[in-house]
């Protein structure tokens, strides 16, 4: 199955290059009816091409169901990546993921006012290079979530106060919303994409996008640039990965709880100012961990701080324009190194839109990333890794993503080699 959904992809993705770079033929000596069925079929891959999801309206019933506060969409995300030099041996793998999402604005359907319901499922597959191939820490590929069909998410968001307060409740990704930056989805590897790769192997409670986890948000806002926004989850190891064989509502009483400071600079679309985000944030989990230097001993509660930061330096265009270079860093600090494998993470980078002339919605993007490895796991001290992507935007829901990265000192221990990773990724919105 997964070599079927492989083909597919790379049969999509010919056809798209195909069908977008092929000059349009002027031949003289075309007959009126060549002439009129090259005109029809232009005429419809410009159509194709320029609406916002592969799919289309649906004949205008996708619009008339929004209208009515039903909205259906989705995405499909694949990475084919190979390692050509270093890792523990060399190869190639393919990762895909298919999320489903029903938005439901029960404003609009049941007249109450600032409520919205969202249900979602995702389809991963596929396999992982670093875990079969590399043997580094930060996966190569952020899409690579196993081979599962999940439910992802089940919540209830309430607007109040014209959105000075906001409650959601439910079944929830943490990393959705906390310890994060839209910048981040420029990258492949998760080491960007899409938080700080650290927060994974020191709190595995924390989960994104297509895992989740029962529990409960609140955000604060009383200025449009600052606001507080506070969690709490289950932190039941591996609660967040429940199928749809599995599903239970179930809360076991360890939680995770995050707290999360913003100030959003001209965040304003018409603002004058170049925008840029900043997030201090500090979280402690209940559960117990294991003592690293003693895997036998566990020891009860785990916290940490992060800071997350982009700033837009450079713009082309007037306000609201993202043309331009943005600078960004996140760090994380977990004191307790014995029972943090990375108590200490920072990563930095610039994402520049537009880059190129004639490609104004293109982005490319460079990433350095650094994680320093717990003292307690004798024989191993850090893993970097570094990456260059470019993102060609196709059409408004196709993007094609040549990715390169380059993998120093893989699993901290010195003992694989340096490897290089090279490949694409695609993106559509369904």
């Amino acid at each position: 199955m997964n070599r079927l959904k492989l083909l597919v992809s790379i049969l999509l993705l010919l056809n798209c290059l195909i069908m977008t770079f092929t000059p349009k033929s002027n031949a003289g000596d075309s007959s009126d009816l060549t002439r009129k069925s090259e005109t029809v079929s232009e005429g419809l891959f410009d159509s194709w091409s320029k609406q916002k999801y592969l799919t289309g309206n649906w004949g205008g019933y996708r619009e008339k169901l929004k209208n009515k506060g039903i909205d259906i969409f989705g995405f499909y995300d694949l990475s084919v990546l190979g390692n050509p030099i270093g890792g523990v041996k060399k190869g190639v793998a393919y990762a895909g993921l298919l999320n489903l999402y029903l938005d439901f604005d029960l404003e609009k359907l049941l007249n109450i006012r600032g409520l919205r319901f969202r249900v979602s499922g995702s389809w991963a597959s596929g396999r992982s290079l670093t875990d079969d191939f590399i043997g580094n820490f930060f996966q190569v590929s952020s899409i690579f979530s196993g081979t599962q069909v999940r439910l992802y998410q089940l919540y209830l968001e309430q607007s109040l106060f014209d959105d000075m307060l906001n409650i959601a409740l439910g079944r929830l990704a943490t990393g959705d919303e906390f310890m994060t930056s839209p910048i981040f989805f420029n990258f492949v590897s998760l080491a960007f994409d899409q938080n700080p790769v650290s927060i994974f192997f020191n709190i595995p409670s924390f989960t994104v996008d297509p895992v989740s986890t029962w529990g409960a948000r609140v955000k604060v806002r009383p200025f449009k640039e600052f606001y507080a926004m506070l969690g709490i989850y289950n932190s039941e190891l591996g609660s967040g990965k429940i199928s749809f064989s599995n599903f239970e509502a179930s809360f076991n009483g360890e939680a995770l709880l995050i707290g999360e400071l913003g100030y959003l600079l001209n965040s304003d679309k018409d603002s004058n100012g170049f925008p840029g985000n900043y997030k201090l944030g500090a979280y402690y989990d209940t559960n117990r961990f294991t003592v690293l230097s003693d895997p036998g001993n566990k020891r009860r509660g785990n916290y940490g701080f992060y800071l997350v930061m982009d700033q837009m330096i450079y713009r082309e265009g007037g306000p609201g324009s993202d043309q331009g270079l943005t600078p960004f860093a996140t760090f994380t600090l977990a004191p307790s190194e014995d029972i943090n494998t990375f108590p200490f993470f920072f990563s930095t980078g610039l994402v520049y839109e537009g880059l190129f002339r004639s490609r104004d919605t293109d982005t490319t993007s460079f990433g350095f990333s650094y994680g320093k490895v717990s003292r307690n796991l004798i024989g191993q001290d850090f893993e970097m890794l570094m990456e260059l992507t470019h993102i060609f935007k196709i059409t408004p829901w196709l993007s094609i993503q040549p990715d390169v990265q380059y993998i120093i000192h893989p699993g901290g221990s010195g003992n694989i080699p340096n490897a290089l990773v090279v490949g694409f990724g695609l993106y559509v919105k369904l």
